[in-house]
């Protein structure tokens, strides 16, 4: 094991970035580590949808290839209307490996539904389509694949993708792997 702190930036869109606010911005801090937003839609930032990942402070990551926590993620869902209604948004993941004295970047890809509503309420699809990054770290001399498991829910589950109902606020942790390539010393 090995203490990590992590943070988020939204670095872009696949669409007209105009439509967006928030990317490529420092997070700023909260309690619970930094956050990093990006909105879109609406008027008032109260009425945009959008989303925010909340890194978080002194990890224990684990290394042998079990789930651990990466940080928060969170979806806005609100009544909005775009050009597109899917796209993708990029988030540009830092885990700073305190002990290592080193930090590794890695890129998220979330697929976004944004639903029109009509007739009716309907939910928001959120998709980590790649859940595996397959990049690589050194810690210790041991090198470990970097693997993004998907989300874990209120229940205990870790899926690739959630719904969230018009009006909601859904908070899910977005979680990781490091799974050992050799054993030390190898």
């Amino acid at each position: 094991m090995g203490k990590v702190s992590t943070k988020g930036e939204w670095a872009r869109v696949s669409v007209e970035e105009s439509q967006f606010e928030g990317l490529r911005k420092s997070g700023t801090r909260s309690s619970s580590g930094i956050r990093s937003s990006i909105r879109w839609g609406g008027a008032q930032d109260d009425e945009k949808s959008g989303y925010d990942f909340t890194g978080l402070t002194d990890v224990d990551a684990l290394l042998d290839g079990k789930d651990f926590k990466l940080g928060i993620f969170t979806h806005y869902n609100r009544r909005t209307h775009l050009k597109h209604s899917q796209f993708w948004v990029y988030l540009e993941v830092t885990v700073d490996f305190q002990d290592e004295g080193f930090d590794h970047t890695f890129t998220l890809r979330f697929r976004h539904d944004e639903t029109p509503n009509q007739p009716g309420d309907v939910p928001d699809a959120v998709k980590l389509p790649i859940v595996h990054e397959n990049d690589i770290v050194r810690v210790d001399d041991v090198e470990y694949k970097v693997s993004i498991t998907g989300f874990l829910d209120g229940k205990g589950q870790v899926t690739p993708q959630f719904d969230n109902p018009e009006d909601g606020i859904k908070r899910v942790w977005l979680v990781a792997r490091f799974e050992p390539m050799s054993e030390p010393g190898s």
